[in-house]
């Protein structure tokens, strides 16, 4: 759902001021080394306008009492920027430019990699989070022929000489270099069970949408005050999310959201497997499915059990309880697609896939995944 301007890039420095005052003494720039947090804006695509409006909301709402450090990383397409926003005590809240990069693709995995380390480098701390603002279609390959051209996968640059102006899953995942606490995906469709599992290992929590995420997405004006809490509040963030959608009207009153603890992951493969090997399988016709327009992709993972293997639903319940610890959701969401509302009949927090005959780019690519695999793993130790 969801920058080639020369104006972008002059409201980086009309907002940062381009200036230092850190060595006034009524005017230090605040360190923490509670927490680091970075938005990652890969806007360059036709959502350059959320970088500029998503910095000045981050700037205006900061709140000094907040302990942590918040860092953005934007690119307009000619230039990439990294900006601390922070309160001054002679200037007020402030978004001040910290690292002007030359013109790159801001989808390629070394970037990210990059910038995350930058990061870690320019404000070290115990605890490090990541917000990615971006178009996404979760763990499926960006190029696919069906069932849609459109599919971008993770972060899609358009301003790029680059052949690959998009990221896969294992290519997001691989990129990020140390482990966050928590991982926000302000994107579609990345509250899927695949996509959760591949990336266990690299947050303790993920706050996605299995479905569409509709502009303007999260809510950036409180997301903060919430993230740099002691311990930090995703699930305020995913239900402040939630209930600012669920008060719209129209096209616009469409939401999922869910906040999975990673550490139980493995735990809700193994409850999965385990109906699996003993299910039956059902007619996708039957299944909640989130799929874009009419292609049936992204299938709600709960209801898929509940009709595949009823006499193991408890058992698959009492794990995803424990895994998927905060999951709300409009009464139908919004398709891109088809430019109308689907009725949300079943929501268990997370999307699975099921392999079709129709997609064979995409069954290719899902043996390929973790969760496939450790899946298949299991139902063939059971042989």
């Amino acid at each position: 759902m969801k920058k080639k301007t020369y104006i972008l890039l002059l409201c980086f420095c009309i907002l940062a001021g381009c200036e230092r005052n850190g060595d006034l003494p009524d005017d230090t720039v605040p360190v923490s080394f509670r927490c680091t947090v970075l938005v990652y804006l890969g806007v360059d695509n036709n959502f350059r306008p959320e970088a500029t409006q998503k910095i000045e909301i981050l700037r205006e709402n900061w709140n000094k009492a907040n302990d942590g450090n918040l860092l953005v990383y934007a690119d307009d397409g000619d230039r990439s920027a990294l900006i601390h926003i922070y309160h001054s005590d002679r200037k007020g809240n402030v978004a001040d430019t910290i690292a002007i990069y030359p013109d790159e693709n801001s989808a390629n995995p070394q970037t990210l990699t990059r910038v995350l380390n930058d990061v870690k480098n320019y404000r070290p701390a115990n605890s490090y989070g990541l917000v990615v603002l971006s178009h996404a279609t979760g763990w499926l390959p960006a190029e696919m022929s069906k069932p849609t051209p459109a599919l971008r996968s993770i972060i899609w640059d358009t301003g790029t000489s680059e052949a690959n102006n998009y990221m896969e899953l294992s290519e997001f995942a691989a990129a990020i270099p140390y482990k966050l606490d928590f991982l926000i995906f302000d994107a579609c469709f990345m509250g899927s069970v695949e996509v959760c599992y591949e990336l266990k290992d690299k947050a303790d929590y993920i706050v996605a949408s299995p479905a569409e995420v509709v502009s303007p997405g999260f809510v950036y004006s409180s997301m903060m005050q919430h993230l740099f809490k002691p311990q930090a509040d995703l699930v305020s963030v995913a239900r402040e999310f939630y209930e600012y959608y669920d008060n719209q009207s129209g096209l616009y009153r469409s939401a999922t959201v869910s906040v999975v603890k990673t550490a139980e992951l493995e735990a809700l493969e193994k409850a999965v497997s385990d109906a699996v090997e003993t299910g039956h399988a059902p007619s996708l016709q039957n299944l909640q499915c989130y799929g874009y327009g009419t292609q049936k992709i992204y299938f709600d993972l709960g209801d898929c059990i509940q009709k595949f293997a009823p006499e193991k639903y408890n058992e698959f319940q009492s794990a995803l309880d424990k895994c998927v610890i905060y999951k709300a959701c409009t009464g139908s969401y919004y398709s891109a697609g088809t430019g109308t509302m689907q009725v949300i009949r079943a929501f268990s927090g997370l999307s699975v896939y099921i392999p079709q005959e129709n997609y064979p780019e995409a069954n290719k690519l899902y043996k390929s995944l973790k969760w496939s695999k450790d899946v298949r793993s299991s139902l063939e130790n059971e042989d």
